[in-house]
């Protein structure tokens, strides 16, 4: 792992890093997740391992396979993202509810993945620190998006299974992976 991860204000390891996977999506690493550029993402990320729920002791061995498994499969969980937020799109454009007018202007039809480009941006990926099999982490993903700017978008996965999408905070909560990995 080449990663140099720093303990942040007493509360996380954290580190920078570059994922292609998220080249040319918004540049979202302004403060919460707000627009930093007009230009698009380089792919640069912050990479965050254990949000809560642990102490401030260095990353132990057997967490270094959580990040690891995480680096080594992140085109694929962020290919398996991408189609599920597809998916779940439609339900989130319900839930906003906006008229067709804003519709178009802040959470527009989508016909692929690739159409996310104009719409989110990574800001932060979180690897928490407990699996559900065989080393395989809950990750979760923030975004920056449109139309929600104060609350952005959050997906939390399971390898590539989408486990829950929602605000930025469903990236972070441990308590949602925790309650998913319970399930049998």
């Amino acid at each position: 792992m080449n990663l140099n991860f720093e303990l942040e204000d007493d509360l996380w390891w954290k580190a920078e890093t570059t994922f292609p996977s998220w080249k040319g999506f918004q540049s979202r690493m302004g403060a919460y997740g707000s627009k930093d550029s007009s230009k698009p993402s380089d792919g640069k990320v912050k990479l965050v391992f254990a949000p809560e729920g642990r102490g401030t002791e260095p990353i132990a061995t057997d967490e270094t396979v959580l990040i690891k498994w995480f680096l080594e499969n992140e085109p694929k969980v962020s290919k398996s993202l991408l189609t599920s937020l597809l998916q779940a799109y439609p339900a989130l454009q319900k839930q906003y509810g906006y008229s067709e007018q804003e519709k178009r202007e802040f959470m527009p039809n989508v016909a692929d993945t690739n159409d996310f480009r104009k719409l989110i941006g990574l800001h932060t990926v979180f690897i928490h620190p407990l699996d559900k099999f065989d080393g395989i982490p809950y990750v979760g993903f923030e975004f920056g998006c449109t139309w929600d700017p104060e609350h952005g978008l959050g997906i939390l996965m399971h390898g590539e299974r989408m486990v829950e999408v929602g605000g930025a905070d469903t990236a972070f909560l441990r308590w949602v992976a925790e309650q998913d990995a319970e399930k049998p």
